[in-house]
């Protein structure tokens, strides 16, 4: 995960209305978003605009999209996976974008609702650093 789940997950006091993913893209990925949207019930995937190769799964209690290979602030999936903490839900482990790397992207992609969840991100991180300090 790369989004403000991910940010909720590291311990930020915001709201999110999504899921964002970051895979790579291959036609096995692409296959697995598929099956994944039939086995929920979904409608998609579908493309989420004509300037991304991103695609969204619909028809859920919550929004689900897959980014394919990069996100905002020219981060890699690779770069970001191998920076990636590990965390438990529901019994599942997943990676998730350190809040750092979060914090970049969400500066990068410059949008009104990124900006503004910024502060509590940054307030979040360095109460994590003390923390470790």
């Amino acid at each position: 995960m790369v989004d403000a789940t991910a940010a909720v997950l590291q311990g930020v006091p915001i709201l999110s209305q999504d899921v964002d993913f970051l895979v790579r893209d291959t036609p096995r990925n692409r296959q697995k978003i598929a099956a994944l949207a039939r086995s929920l019930g979904a409608a998609g995937p579908v493309p989420i605009s004509e300037l991304s190769n991103a695609v969204r799964l619909l028809r859920l209690p919550v929004q689900v999209d897959f980014l394919f290979d990069e996100i905002a602030g020219g981060f890699r999936f690779a770069t970001l996976r191998s920076r990636a903490l590990t965390v438990e839900i529901a019994g599942q482990r997943a990676k998730v974008a350190r809040l750092a790397d979060i914090i970049r992207s969400k500066e990068a992609a410059g949008r009104a609702k990124d900006l503004a969840q910024l502060p509590l991100m940054r307030d979040t991180l360095r109460v994590i650093g003390k923390r470790r300090g």
